[in-house]
């Protein structure tokens, strides 16, 4: 049997190698290899293409050779099966008298993560992470359906906690702006609504993310949050600052989160909430660093964590795995250093892999 401290210098001594790994990268790059342009390599998201035009592109073969070409070769004929079955669902409710309108393709991004190590101790704590967003033009032109077991604050959260399963309606209202209503699955005390607005700004190598959202939640009541992320590359090499705050007319009180993060990251998964993107989970194809401070009232401070993190593509940009080594120091435990293991995957259904 593996002891508590043999665990927990198993975890530090993970932290410290993966930290010294990312310090260790800056030299690592030969002047000769730099890239002329600084920033992620690619921006990975949903595409934009219509179902009929996602069924053209796809050649359902038999499975090919290979553990990896049989994924992907699964993976697509899921992804079109599930776009299919959207598109029946939407043409269904098309005017007999007029052409159905093309349905959007949908996005479908499945996540797993587990808590192998809490607190020094081994465990096994696994939560799934799912985020779908449909368009049936046919049944309501501007209506959007999604599916999200994010919470309506879309709090940075400790990692590997995801909230109860939600579904509602989105409207886009203005350029940017999102009306959300809907409700939560410990239904009935789980009805929700929201203005969301968030952009995206750049200017050379720096970018500027801010985001603001009023919500109204049974249970809850009225609150309000908010958020600004700084992004600035130098070739493949990222410092991100991100701010987080969640203002709650129930308690009088602001809930706040800052992280400083550096990174060398050659992808950008672009993810449509502003909480995974306080912990660095849009970043992939590298590794990183982050250190990151939390309270319940902007006057105190209640947790410090610092972590490293390291998230690659298995097969074409749909099948990611992410470990994050951490420690935690937490006010209610007297600031003890607090030893943790997150391990991790993503599915993203958002393409054709083979394509």
């Amino acid at each position: 049997m593996i002891s508590t401290e043999t665990i927990s210098r198993l975890v530090q001594a993970a932290l410290v190698i993966s930290v010294l790994a990312v310090l260790g990268g800056c030299t690592s790059v030969p002047p000769q290899a730099a890239a002329t342009t600084s920033g992620p390599r690619s921006i990975l998201a949903p595409v934009t293409e219509s179902i009929s035009e996602l069924r053209e592109q796809f050649v359902d073969l038999p499975p090919p050779n290979g553990t990896g070409n049989r994924l992907d070769h699964w993976h697509d004929r899921l992804y079109i099966g599930m776009q299919n079955l959207i598109e029946r669902t939407d043409q269904k409710f098309a005017d007999d008298c007029l052409r159905p309108l093309p349905t959007p393709a949908a996005p479908f991004r499945l996540g797993v993560d587990s808590l192998v190590v809490e607190d020094g101790e081994m465990a096994l704590n696994a939560s799934v992470d799912l985020d779908v967003l449909l368009e049936l033009p046919n049944i309501e032109k501007r209506l959007r359906l999604f599916i999200t077991n994010d919470d309506v604050q879309e709090s940075p959260g400790e990692q590997g906690r995801r909230s109860n399963l939600r579904a509602g309606l989105r409207l886009p209202a203005f350029r940017a702006l999102d009306f959300d209503v809907g409700l939560r699955a410990d239904f009935p005390d789980a009805a929700f609504m929201s203005l969301r607005w968030q952009r995206d700004y750049s200017h050379g190598d720096l970018h500027v993310q801010p985001f603001a959202k009023l919500y109204l939640q049974t249970g809850d009541g009225l609150g309000f949050v908010s958020g600004l992320t700084f992004d600035r590359w130098q070739d493949r090499w990222l410092l991100r600052s991100s701010s987080y705050a969640n203002w709650r007319k129930d308690r009088a009180a602001t809930e706040w989160t800052q992280t400083m993060l550096v990174a060398n990251i050659s992808e950008i998964i672009r993810f449509a909430r502003y909480g995974p993107i306080v912990r660095g989970r849009d970043l992939a194809g590298g590794v990183g660093l982050q250190l990151l401070a939390s309270g319940v009232r902007i006057s105190t401070t209640d947790t410090y964590e610092l972590s490293v993190f390291a998230k690659q593509p298995t097969r074409k940009r749909w099948l990611y795995w992410r470990v994050t080594p951490l420690v935690r120091w937490q006010r209610d435990n007297n600031w003890r250093a607090e030893p943790g293991l997150y391990v991790g995957a993503e599915a993203l259904f958002w393409r054709l892999a083979t394509q």
